[in-house]
């Protein structure tokens, strides 16, 4: 019987690992230019919020990141779909500006910036929202701390809640914690020692960002 499971556990890896590596050749088919208002999450922390969500046909615990809202080009995933959690059913495919339809709610994309580039982000030193300039860094996984675990909020249903006194407009996007936003057609958990990468600042929970997998990778 051990040697059955064994066997088993060694084919549904081996199953698994070539559905991430044809997902991986395909990911471009998925990635569209989205114009109008989206969600920044890079430089965001989460917060656990109790529930799960379902990210294409994968549970996870969800989290709720609160993210600046911007205006222009982005990229989207027409992959992304997912159920439960505080949102309920989403579709970025079926509902591709905005997760309902309105102006109330916002996707949230990737956008590329550099370092002259300055966003809204929360400041912990005057826990205040203000234009401050992205700095990406690397951080290798270990989920028993929430400073090194990491939650996705790439295409992930957002309602806009609150605009500052500096006129920042600030979303609650809804997302799983330590999945991996890549590849993109698949749900895939992230593992300790991972090297991750995002924008929000040292120390913050549930960091938004992904490990950037490899063809060669072993999953």
């Amino acid at each position: 019987m051990a040697a059955a499971m064994l066997a088993f556990t060694a084919c549904s890896e081996k199953k698994h690992e070539t559905q991430i590596e044809v997902a991986q050749e395909n990911e471009a088919g998925v990635l569209r230019i989205h114009k109008g208002k989206f969600a920044f999450c890079g430089a965001s922390a989460a917060v656990p919020t109790g529930k799960t969500i379902v990210i294409q046909g994968v549970e996870y615990k969800e989290g709720c990141a609160i993210c600046p809202v911007l205006d222009g080009p982005s990229i989207s995933n027409l992959a992304m779909y997912g159920s439960g959690g505080t949102w309920g059913d989403f579709n970025v495919a079926t509902a591709f500006q905005t997760p309902d339809g309105s102006d109330k709610t916002v996707w949230s994309l990737f956008w590329y910036f550099d370092t002259t580039t300055t966003i809204p982000q929360f400041n912990p030193a005057n826990k205040q929202w203000e234009m401050m300039s992205p700095v990406n860094r690397a951080f290798t996984i270990n989920m028993e701390d929430p400073a090194t675990s990491e939650s996705n909020m790439f295409a992930m249903p957002g309602v806009i809640f609150d605009t500052t006194e500096t006129g920042i407009v600030l979303a609650k996007v809804y997302g799983p914690l330590n999945e991996a936003a890549v590849p993109l057609r698949i749900a895939v958990p992230v593992k300790n020692g991972q090297t991750s990468v995002t924008a929000a600042k040292q120390g913050f929970p549930y960091p938004v960002g992904t490990p950037i997998p490899t063809m060669t990778e072993k999953k």
